[in-house]
């Protein structure tokens, strides 16, 4: 099984879309034994983004867009993180120790970075390039509730630049019959958007992320069928292109 970075590309007159998925999977190698972890925490949030890849496939399928999906478990290293960042190999998450980082070695991190880490990045970056001036797309899902604090939404749109892309995408999803928020549940304003960010800001890119309640996403069916239902939000960004950030 490879655990690099699974690119699908959008056919010769595919839509100017990139999707991306951080956390796609909760997938590791067998020789980091579930890094001491329980088979029901590795699958649970801690370890991915429950259902966001099958959103990004729908999502790609039905636009006919290019999308790039992690190959490997965030806990392994977490693609929408920068380098200095504290969490990107967490030790613990979301107060769950992670007993098999609670020692990565500077040649542990180096290797996880060449086999996880970079793949996915280059892989995004090949994929822009090959789509200059296309909408960049990051998808993830969250937890309805963390820490006691209920998150009593379906949709969040994350955004620190490009303000007219998150609000229509914000305002077509409600449309929808979503109940949406903006910058919730964590903020783009507070640099929590990384890989869109760098991507888009690197190629010239309008990019979003886009944050779905996981509790939509059970099933690959459930989260097929939001996928579904948010096509024509993301579509319509396609028809109103925008040179800057607002």
């Amino acid at each position: 099984m490879s655990f690099a970075a699974v690119t699908r590309p959008a056919p010769r007159h595919g839509a100017n879309l990139v999707i991306t998925c951080e956390h796609a999977t909760a997938a590791m190698p067998a020789e980091y034994a579930d890094l001491g972890l329980s088979a029901a925490q590795r699958a649970d949030h801690i370890g991915w983004d429950i259902g966001a890849a099958a959103v990004v496939e729908e999502l790609a399928r039905q636009l006919d867009a290019a999308a790039v999906l992690s190959g490997a478990s965030r806990l392994l290293v977490d693609c929408n993180r920068d380098l200095p960042d504290a969490d990107l190999i967490p030790s613990v998450s979301c107060g769950i120790a992670v007993p098999g980082n609670r020692a990565v070695d500077a040649a542990e991190r180096a290797a996880r970075l060449a086999r996880f880490y970079d793949p996915f990045h280059v892989a995004v970056d090949a994929a822009l390039t090959q789509h200059p001036g296309a909408l960049l797309l990051s998808v993830h899902s969250f937890t309805p509730a963390l820490h006691g604090r209920e998150r009593p939404f379906d949709i969040g749109v994350l955004f620190d630049a490009f303000d007219e892309v998150a609000h229509g995408l914000a305002a077509r999803a409600a449309a929808s019959g979503f109940a949406v928020r903006l910058n919730e549940p964590y903020s783009g304003l507070d640099g929590l958007i990384f890989s869109a960010r760098s991507h888009g800001t690197r190629h010239g890119a309008r990019y979003v992320e886009l944050e779905i309640n996981n509790r939509l996403l059970r099933t690959d069916a459930a989260a097929r069928l939001v996928a579904a239902r948010l096509t024509d939000a993301v579509g319509a960004l396609l028809a109103s292109p925008s040179d800057a950030p607002a």
